[in-house]
């Protein structure tokens, strides 16, 4: 498969379909505050030529997308992406990489990616509290598979840590999860 197309493909499909006028629409629609209203449920900014050259097909996210937030998940803007050191549960780096955070999930988990290879994680800080043996709940090779199947794909509920671990399946409720099956970027699932 080819993800570099289909993260173009998916954003411009967002972009032609109205996803974030939709999906702010049900917000404002909404009878109680949606489950986790801390977020932008979609935003597409306007892309724009990197700065520089970058690793894992981050480049190519930009030029589609500036920033852009997809369910919780934020892709930050060229400009605040900062090196970061991800650490294990008695604060020593998880490894010897040079990560950079290129977003973030949720309030406060990160997206990080190896500035060398590109390779994208999603890193929990708190993984320890949950009993969890690694910091480190999904890996994808680079930017653009990340976005295809974890931001805009079957993966996002594996964004806050295994599915089999999570004490309530709250991509059920979720207004983005529902919106990507609504328009079949993903297959409905009978968990």
């Amino acid at each position: 498969m080819n993800h570099r197309d289909e993260m173009a493909r998916k954003i411009a499909l967002l972009r032609s379909t109205g996803a974030v006028e939709e999906l702010e629409r049900r917000w404002e629609d909404a009878d109680e505050d949606p489950p986790y209203a801390t977020y932008a449920v979609v935003e597409i900014a306007d892309g724009a030529e990197p700065s520089r050259e970058w690793a894992g097909g981050l480049g190519e996210f930009y030029r589609l997308t500036a920033a852009a937030s997809f369910g919780g998940v934020d892709v930050r803007p060229e400009e605040q992406v900062k090196p970061s050191r991800p650490v294990d549960s008695e604060g020593e780096p998880i490894d010897d990489r040079t990560w950079l955070r290129i977003g973030d999930i949720g309030y406060e988990d990160a997206l990080l990616m190896d500035e060398a290879s590109g390779e994208v994680i999603v890193y929990v800080n708190s993984y320890f509290k949950y009993g969890w043996d690694s910091s480190v709940v999904l890996r994808c090779a680079d930017v653009p598979e990340f976005i295809d199947t974890v931001a805009i794909g079957p993966r996002h509920k594996e964004i806050r840590g295994p599915v089999d671990r999570q004490s309530e399946p709250w991509w059920e409720t979720d207004p983005w999860y529902s919106y990507l099956i609504e328009a079949g970027l993903v297959a409905g699932e009978a968990e």
